[in-house]
């Protein structure tokens, strides 16, 4: 049974944070695996303006478990993915934040995994499990940060034309067969953050409203001392892309800007804003470009 997420004790409670959007077909499902997860949660749902069932949904599983309250909030407008994370984090007030997916189902004993391994490591300030496909193939989720030559790599194209050839360094996650690794950047489709940690380094980035603003908070995570892991055995089932890629051309062109965005930030030097121009120009062309093989060729690509 769930413990009331009315008035939860911080020493020990779960925050569980999930940002909607036109989530129908999955957010149940989500839930539903929720449950699971034996007691001590503290659970805030952001919806961002779903047209669809996702609302009723909601509500349908809220009256199904009438012994748990959801603090929900429903915005009048998208207001892209990281505001809505910032949204909730304000409501969220455990020891330990799970920023999860709509789209995912929690296999049993993952939370406990992932809130044990925090709790060992007080240097640890994120956690991250292994994705798996409904089938228990693994995603590929954890990346590192970026380069230049990442960059120039996708606008090319040449990773997805010959992708056993090219394949940017910030794609190649030197994932080991160890049961715990320090990452740099693992995919905020599930990640469990330390509150002490969170607090340091502040809410997420909104200039990065949809892509890329999990790659800067990771960034800022390690900038601030603090080791981002990853875990085998903690597993969580994952559709990828059920959100966005229902909207290919706003995928292209957000994904786009937040590759600017990102190279903006943190290449500050002169000759770097300098570039940062010229790269800003050619990810313009490749967005028109992709976009065109995406109006007429529906599910073109991956996200960047």
């Amino acid at each position: 049974m769930f413990r009331s997420a009315g008035n939860p004790s911080l020493d020990d409670t779960l925050s569980i944070l999930i940002i909607t959007y036109n989530n129908e077909n999955h957010i149940l499902a989500c839930l539903n695996s929720i449950t699971w997860h034996p007691k001590n949660l503290d659970m805030c749902i952001v919806d961002n303006h779903s047209r669809d069932g996702t609302r009723k949904n909601i509500e349908l599983f809220c009256r199904i478990h009438g012994d748990y309250q959801i603090r929900k909030i429903w915005n009048g407008s998208n207001q892209g993915y990281a505001a809505a994370i910032n949204q909730g984090l304000t409501l969220c007030a455990g020891a330990w934040i799970l920023l999860l997916g709509p789209d995912t189902r929690i296999l049993p004993g993952a939370l406990e995994k992932m809130r044990a391994h925090l709790a060992a490591n007080p240097k640890t300030g994120m956690v991250a499990p292994r994705l798996v496909d409904s089938n228990g193939r693994t995603h590929d989720s954890v990346r590192r940060f970026p380069t230049s030559m990442d960059v120039l790599l996708e606008i090319t194209g040449l990773p997805r034309m010959f992708p056993e050839r090219f394949r940017p360094y910030w794609k190649n996650s030197g994932i080991e067969n160890r049961l715990v690794q320090k990452v740099e950047q693992p995919e905020a489709t599930c990640i469990m953050v330390r509150r002490d940690a969170y607090t340091g380094v502040g809410l997420m980035d909104e200039r990065f409203p949809l892509f890329f603003n999990d790659v800067d908070w990771c960034v800022r995570f390690r900038k601030a001392g603090w080791d981002i892991d990853f875990i085998q055995d903690a597993v969580v089932e994952h559709i990828r892309g059920a959100s966005v890629n229902r909207t290919p051309l706003i995928k292209i062109w957000r994904s786009h800007q937040g590759f600017y965005r990102y190279f903006q930030k943190y290449r500050t030097s002169p000759a770097a804003k300098l570039s940062n121009q010229g790269i800003g120009f050619l990810l313009i062309i490749t967005a028109f470009y992709r976009s065109a093989i995406a109006f007429l060729c529906k599910n073109y690509g991956k996200p960047a």
